[in-house]
């Protein structure tokens, strides 16, 4: 993991144990790249070849913040989303079968890159496994499968939009 961009505040400070502190913490972690933002302090870190943008992230709203600890929960730059393709979303609750739920916060993909085919499409008949969609959180691709072999009943997401955990994605009609 190697620090990319450091900018420190005349009003603020941190020690070089607080950064090693904050690398650590994130070397534990499953991110490739983070953006973590204390009081006027921001630090920017990639590892595996993660590129990080070469602007330096706006800086948040002024508040009177008290001295921060380094466990603080950083703040994490939004993924951009690219414009969702035109298809037909249905809401979840109005089909039957096995739901396929988001593993985590993120964006999700259709397909394996821009203009590339979907995955799956509705009508389509999967197996246990089959891969569905692309879950992108900060460039980490969460790859998420069919729980059940069946028929894709309804996509219920479009592509490029932002889903929670939990948000149901697909519904898979039983065979």
């Amino acid at each position: 993991m190697t620090a990319s961009d450091a900018s420190v505040d005349a009003g603020a400070s941190l020690s070089p144990s607080d950064i090693r502190q904050v690398l650590d913490v994130l070397a534990n972690s499953t991110w490739d790249e983070a953006v973590v933002t204390i009081g006027n302090v921001t630090i920017a870190v990639a590892r595996n070849g993660a590129h990080l943008p070469t602007a330096a992230p706006a800086a948040p709203a002024p508040a009177a913040v008290a001295a921060a600890p380094v466990a603080a929960a950083p703040a994490v730059a939004p993924v951009a989303a690219a414009p969702a393709a035109a298809a037909a979303v249905v809401a979840p609750a109005a089909v039957a079968g096995t739901p396929v739920t988001a593993p985590s916060v993120g964006v999700f993909w259709r397909a394996p890159e821009p203009g590339a085919a979907p995955f799956v499409e509705v009508g389509q008949r999967v197996e246990a496994g089959t891969e569905l969609c692309i879950v992108e959180v900060m460039k980490l691709m969460n790859r998420v499968t069919a729980p059940v072999s069946g028929t894709i009943a309804a996509v219920h997401v479009g592509n490029g939009d932002a889903v929670e955990f939990g948000t149901s994605l697909f519904t898979i009609a039983p065979e």
